[in-house]
């Protein structure tokens, strides 16, 4: 019984432990994936004259 309760206590510690570490770094997918070259901002694509959604 005491070894399950120190198991717990160390997935406890662990787990805390990890969180604080990997919140530190600040790499998330959306900062991973994100790149000036690749974002398209304002007017992208060919307008097409009967495109409705163009209006």
């Amino acid at each position: 019984m005491k070894s399950m309760a120190l198991a717990f206590v160390a997935l406890a510690v662990l787990t805390v432990g990890a969180w604080f570490v990997l919140t530190s770094l600040e790499h998330t997918s959306a900062t991973a994936t994100a790149d000036n070259r690749t974002v398209r901002l304002g007017e992208a694509g060919p307008e097409e004259p009967g495109d409705p959604m163009a209006e």
